[in-house]
């Protein structure tokens, strides 16, 4: 082992993440503390999932899938933000040590339905930081629902250590760019972090086009 060079580490942890193994990136480590848990775990991808004959509707509903994750956090003691946004589970918190974070990230891999769990973790905070948070958070927010362009945009929002993490699904590129400035121009916010997906909305005429092909 002494004698692998960083590049052909490198290669070696790229391959072993791509082929599905449970392997999680290491914790940031910024003058000997930590600085943040960030990873994408692949969940069940290929699980059969229930649908209705022509692929009209799913069973496993976001609504339900996120439900069904938070119940089981809360379950575990776990006090974190938990979203689901076309199967696809999104974790936001602090913890005390990459532990508690594994163990979040363990607990939504037991929901089926789940394709992947992007999780984005802090080291737990002070009193007055957590203050600061809700400050900007409320500023935050308030900016992002008087911008008429994204009143139809799915947006969830998250402040933790001045970092906005934003997380939702909007219409076109456009809705998204707009909300990673609104976010980027809030005094205060230091990071943005962009979980936002782009999903066109099909015309009826157009959804119906492609059930009826099916």
């Amino acid at each position: 082992m002494k004698n692998i060079q960083p590049h052909t580490l490198f290669t070696i942890l790229t391959i072993l993440a791509l082929s599905g193994c449970a392997l999680y990136p290491a914790v940031q480590m910024a003058g000997g503390a930590m600085s943040g848990y960030d990873a994408v775990v692949i969940a069940d991808d290929f699980l059969p999932r229930g649908h209705v004959a022509g692929g009209a509707r799913s069973l496993n509903s976001d609504k339900m899938l996120e439900r069904r994750l938070r119940e089981r956090l809360r379950m575990q003691g776990m006090i974190v933000s938990a979203h689901v946004i076309d199967a696809n589970a999104y974790l936001v918190g602090q913890f005390p040590d990459r532990a508690f974070a594994d163990t979040a990230v363990d607990t939504a891999r037991t929901v089926q339905g789940l394709k992947t769990i992007t999780c984005k973790f802090y080291p737990a905070t002070t009193a007055r930081q957590a203050g600061t948070d809700a400050h900007l958070l409320n500023l935050l927010v308030v900016r992002l629902g008087e911008t008429k362009r994204l009143r139809n945009a799915d947006l969830r929002v998250e402040v933790i250590q001045c970092n906005a993490i934003l997380i939702g699904e909007t219409a076109d590129y456009e809705q998204k760019t707009a909300a990673v400035a609104i976010a980027s121009e809030v005094g205060g916010i230091e990071d943005v972090v962009d979980y936002i997906s782009v999903t066109p909305k099909e015309s009826p005429a157009a959804t119906g086009d492609k059930i009826a092909r099916k």
